[in-house]
């Protein structure tokens, strides 16, 4: 168990500046969280005050900010100098990481959509955006070959398709964002459906009215 114990402490102190630096302080505060010897805790001490330890916690981050900003871009663009402090919230929450981008990306925006009900996160247009995006990796990640001649689902949409729910003119607002630009008036809340069809080897969108929360299809 002890260096399985040391081994778990390695990865958090990596995944965690802020545990580093309360390692470095107050080591008596961290120490007995896991099995370790004395050697091992005396290994851990030293570790954090060396200078590769700065470098793996950079390359820990850069990992895990990476999927984020690639595939998230507009969702990134409209958070704008909140995406560093969202993202230190989000790894407090998830500190552990498969460092795989489907998972990555799915857990972060179901984390910012939490902030969004919380009231922690207040802008007009981002629900939407984090929903789209989520939908178009989830789409992306299929098998779509294998899914193109799958049946409908019980409310008659082909496994390859999406809904998203809009409350502002998707055409306007997707325009601005791909100039990365914000919207040059404030739009009208109105009801729309975004429909993201990936049935063919590029995705395509296109745009429905939303009556009553029903899919016209």
């Amino acid at each position: 168990m002890s260096l399985l114990s040391f081994q778990k402490a390695l990865t958090d102190l990596i995944a965690s500046p802020q545990l580093c630096l309360q390692m470095r302080t107050n080591p008596a505060d961290i120490l007995p969280r896991y099995d370790l010897t004395d050697r091992e805790k005396a290994r851990l001490q030293a570790v954090v005050h060396q200078p590769g330890m700065s470098v793996s916690c950079t390359l820990y981050r850069v990992n895990r900010i990476t999927p984020i900003y690639t595939m998230l871009p507009y969702t990134c663009f409209l958070l704008g100098p909140a995406l560093v402090s969202q993202a230190e919230t989000f790894w407090q929450v998830q500190q552990k990481s498969d460092l795989q981008f489907k998972r990555e990306i799915t857990l972060f925006g179901e984390f910012l959509l939490q902030q969004i009900d919380a009231g922690i996160l207040i802008n007009p247009y981002l629900r939407e955006i984090v929903a789209m995006e989520l939908a178009i990796n989830e789409l992306n990640f299929l098998p779509r070959e294998a899914l193109l001649n799958a049946p409908l689902n019980e409310q008659g949409i082909h496994p390859l398709v999406r809904f998203i729910p809009f409350d502002h003119s998707p055409e306007v607002l997707l325009t601005a964002l791909a100039s990365m630009q914000q919207p040059s008036i404030v739009l009208q809340k109105d009801a729309y459906w975004l429909v993201i069809d990936h049935r063919e080897e590029e995705i395509s969108f296109s745009t429905l009215p939303r009556i009553n929360g029903a899919v016209a299809v």
